[in-house]
């Protein structure tokens, strides 16, 4: 779970990350509800996705940013883009945006 607390907080910082398909596919998930507590807005949102995102910029850009410009959207926040095979262990690897 601290892996993927952490991969979330690297998508929203970052807006792009590259991870296996099935680690990409948790994060997408998880992603989504951060997403939509920022658009709700409200005091036990924030302390809801400050107990789980690692960074407070990453806070700030939920319930700011990323609120505004999904704010007429119902769902699907993030997209999967399958990439390439990982030369090393043959892993399917995907972009999570």
């Amino acid at each position: 779970m601290s892996m993927l607390r952490t991969m979330v907080s690297q998508l929203v910082k970052h807006e792009r990350i590259e991870t296996t398909v099935a680690k990409a596919k948790e994060i997408r998930r998880l992603g989504d509800n951060m997403v939509q507590l920022g658009k709700e807005g409200s005091h036990f949102a924030a302390r809801h996705a400050a107990a789980f995102v690692r960074e407070d910029d990453v806070i700030h850009k939920l319930f700011t940013e990323l609120a505004y410009r999904y704010k007429d959207r119902a769902s699907g926040y993030t997209r999967l883009l399958r990439t390439r095979i990982r030369v090393g262990d043959v892993a399917p690897m995907a972009y999570i945006e």
